[in-house]
C-alpha cells in the first residue's frame, strides 16, 4: 500500500495512477483528518513528508520518498537504527532555484522593487535613478555549495560573464576552494555572495557578525540554503546601516516568517518565502523521482537518493 502525502490536482493523480500502474494508494487529500494517521500505518510506501512521530507507529514501513530535497526535521532519527530506508528528492530544484537567485539578485541591481514602489505611489523618479542601478554582467560572484543548486547558480552566471568561485565541503568535489580561511580572503571583493548549504552542526550561524562584516559596502548577500546559515540580527544591523548592497532570502530562521518579524521591512531586502524551488511541474517531477525508485524497489535494486542522517547532507 502506498501512502501518498503529497496535495495533488486531479491531473497529477492521474498521471501518479498512471505511472504506479494500479499500485492500491492511500491519498492523504481525500481522508479525513482523523483517519489519516491509521491509513498511515497501513501502508509500506510514502511519498511526501509525514511528520516525525508518525513514523514509529508504522511497524510495515519499508520506505519514505521524501518530496522536499531538504531533510533537516528527520535528523532527530540520526542515532536510531531504522527499519525503513529514507530517500529525498535532491537535484530536482536546482534550476527554478537557481532562477530565483539569479532574479532577486537582478531585481536589486536594477532597482525593480524601488519601480514597483513608484508605481503604487504613481511617482517617477526618471533620469535621476539611471546612475545607482547596477549590472549583473562581470561580477564577481562567491557561490557556497557545489551541489546541485550552486553547480545550476554557475551555470546561469556564466552567461553574463560573472567570474565565479565555488567553495566546496572537501576536497576533489571539483569547487575552486575548500576553507572558510580562503573564504574569508574572498569575501571582501565579492559583489555577490550566494549561500546554498545544508544545515548542519558545521553550517549553522556560517554567516555570523564577524563572517557579515567581510561583506563590502556593495556587495548581495543571497541565501537558498537553510535560514539558520545567517545571523539574521547582525544582518539586518548591516542593511539598516547601508553596510551591504542588499539581500535574498529564500529562507529564514522562522518559517513562516511572523507578521512582526523586522526582516519584512527590511531595506533592500527580498524575501522569496521559501518558494524557490517551485514551478508549475513541481509535483510532476517528485512523481517522476518516486516512480523511478518504485521501479528500483520493486525489482529489489539499491534506491537512489538515500540520505544521510548523520552527516546531514
Amino acid at each position: 500500500m502506498l501512502y501518498i502525502k503529497l496535495h495533488l490536482s486531479p491531473d497529477e493523480i492521474d498521471y501518479l495512477r498512471s505511472a504506479t500502474k494500479g499500485e492500491p494508494l492511500h491519498l492523504e487529500q481525500d481522508l479525513p483528518e482523523p483517519e489519516r494517521q491509521a491509513a498511515f500505518r497501513t501502508a509500506d510506501i510514502v511519498l511526501g513528508n509525514p511528520p516525525v512521530d508518525w513514523l514509529a507507529t508504522n511497524k510495515k514501513l519499508q520506505w519514505v520518498q521524501l518530496s522536499s530535497a531538504g531533510f533537516q526535521a528527520y535528523t532527530v532519527l540520526h542515532d536510531r537504527d531504522l527499519s525503513f530506508s529514507l530517500t529525498n528528492c535532491a537535484g530536482i530544484f536546482g534550476t527554478p532555484v537557481a532562477e530565483t537567485a539569479v532574479a532577486g539578485i537582478m531585481a536589486l541591481l536594477r532597482g525593480i522593487p524601488t519601480f514597483v514602489d513608484d508605481k503604487r505611489g504613481k511617482h517617477w523618479r526618471g533620469a535621476a535613478i539611471r546612475p545607482h542601478l547596477g549590472k549583473l554582467t562581470g561580477s564577481t560572484v562567491i557561490i557556497l555549495g557545489h551541489g546541485d543548486i550552486g553547480g545550476t547558480i554557475c551555470q546561469l552566471l556564466g552567461g553574463f560573464g560573472c567570474e565565479v568561485a565555488t567553495m566546496g565541503h572537501r576536497e576533489g568535489t571539483g569547487a575552486d576552494f575548500y576553507t572558510r580561511e580562503e573564504l574569508d580572503a574572498r569575501l571582501p571583493a565579492a559583489d555577490i555572495v550566494i549561500a546554498a548549504l545544508p544545515e548542519t552542526k558545521e553550517t549553522v550561524q556560517f554567516f555570523d557578525a564577524d563572517r557579515l562584516s567581510l561583506l563590502s559596502k556593495e556587495c548581495i548577500l543571497v541565501n537558498v540554503g537553510r535560514g539558520s546559515l545567517i545571523d539574521e540580527t547582525s544582518l539586518l544591523k548591516l542593511l539598516r546601516a547601508g553596510r551591504i548592497g542588499g539581500a535574498v532570502l529564500d529562507v529564514t530562521g522562522s518559517e513562516p516568517l511572523p507578521p512582526d518579524d523586522p526582516l519584512w521591512d527590511a531595506p533592500r531586502t527580498i524575501l522569496t518565502q521559501h518558494s524557490a524551488g517551485g514551478a508549475s511541474d513541481e509535483n510532476r517531477r517528485i512523481i517522476d523521482r518516486f516512480v523511478g525508485n518504485l521501479k528500483r524497489y520493486r525489482k529489489g535494486e539499491p534506491l537512489e537518493y538515500l540520505v544521510d542522517l548523520k552527516r546531514g547532507y
